[in-house]
């Protein structure tokens, strides 16, 4: 059997591509929030960050989901505290 993909790592072990999932170089990280009218998961992969109930996209973040504005970078926690 030949398959598309097959590496050896350093223990022996062989990587083998499964059949019908993308490879890791084409995954994306995509938005997941479920759009209950649509049916389905937003997968929109531009601006994608991280959030605690998973990957968003600006249109949903939580803040953007309450209606309210993101709120702006700013300088970080400060180094010193007097």
């Amino acid at each position: 059997m030949t398959t598309a993909h097959n590496t050896e790592t350093p223990g022996g072990a062989q990587l083998v591509a499964t059949p019908g999932r993308p490879d890791d170089a084409k995954l994306r990280p995509e938005c997941g929030h479920w759009i209950g009218a649509e049916h389905r998961y937003c997968r929109e992969g531009d601006g994608v960050r991280r959030f605690l109930p998973g990957l968003r996209c600006p249109a949903h973040t939580p803040r953007a989901l309450q209606g309210l504005p993101e709120i702006p970078p700013g300088p970080g926690w400060p180094a010193h505290r007097t």
